[in-house]
């Protein structure tokens, strides 16, 4: 079986702890039956073994027993496990999972004080063994009613073939997504409201509506193509200006040109040594 059985004897307490907490919600398993001698397949090789073993004819009298009986849930809760939650996980509840009106009339009545020993020689499963063999359990499904038809009454089963109804499953059930779309939409940015702004504004190079202290330091500059601010309080560079503009144009463009002299000496003239 897959996963194989764990050697920790903790574990199914563990699991059960689990479910009675609703870390775990539902119960499953995923029964698939092989006779020993086809288990037997991988005597020599494991890898050949058949993965599957019994369990969905005994699944709710053993939560039963290792859950209500040890005490660890209530038969609230012991419904919530076997049915209600698997219903709401697949997205077909309430059509499954309850008793209501409009709902499939697929019911158990569940005895909780009657007990029986779980054994191969008893069961109804196609296999020859049972992994809980000699287990004895408390609660028994004395009537079990499917599509409104009674299948099992005090241990007799009265199954019919082709009695199955295809149960279609919409996506996104809201059991599961649910805190998921409440976080989407908490987490979501939401627009802010503000007040159209009514005061005044500061026009580049041009009168402004007020007049701050920062204001009457702006300075137009002569030159057309550039939007520069005077000197600093202390009269020093306004080291904020920039000399770029998009059209290539300088600042000096229109500043007469200096003549430049090109020094062949060393520095110092030539009288400063033969070094050079």
């Amino acid at each position: 079986m897959g996963p194989p059985l764990r050697p920790d004897t903790q574990t199914p307490a563990y699991l059960m702890d689990l479910l009675a907490n609703g870390d775990l919600q539902t119960t499953g398993t995923d029964n698939c039956t092989f006779s020993a001698s086809q288990k037997a397949l991988g005597k020599d090789n494991f890898t050949k073994i058949p993965n599957g073993v019994n369990g969905v004819e005994d699944r709710m009298s053993i939560v039963w027993e290792k859950g209500v009986v040890a005490g660890k849930m209530d038969p609230c809760k012991f419904v919530a496990v076997t049915s209600t939650n698997a219903a709401k996980i697949f997205n077909i509840y309430p059509k499954k999972g309850r008793i209501a009106v409009g709902s499939d009339a697929d019911i158990v009545v569940w005895n909780p004080h009657a007990t029986r020993t779980i054994s191969a020689q008893t069961h109804h499963q196609a296999v020859d063994f049972n992994i809980f063999e000699g287990m004895e359990v408390h609660g028994i499904a004395d009537y079990v009613i499917c599509h409104g038809r009674v299948c099992v009454e005090e241990g007799n089963i009265r199954v019919v073939s082709g009695m199955g109804k295809f149960v279609p499953t919409l996506p996104f059930a809201s059991h599961v997504y649910g805190r998921v779309d409440e976080r989407d939409r908490a987490n979501a940015p939401r627009k802010v409201e503000r007040a159209a702004y009514d005061g005044p504004v500061t026009r580049i190079n041009g009168p402004t509506h007020t007049h701050t202290s920062l204001d009457s330091h702006i300075i137009p500059t002569t030159a057309p193509d550039f939007y520069t601010r005077g000197p600093t309080k202390s009269g020093g560079l306004n080291l904020h200006d920039s000399s770029f503009h998009v059209s290539g144009a300088q600042v000096s463009d229109k500043s007469p040109k200096r003549p430049s002299v090109k020094v062949n000496n060393p520095p110092g003239g030539k009288a400063s040594g033969s070094f050079w």
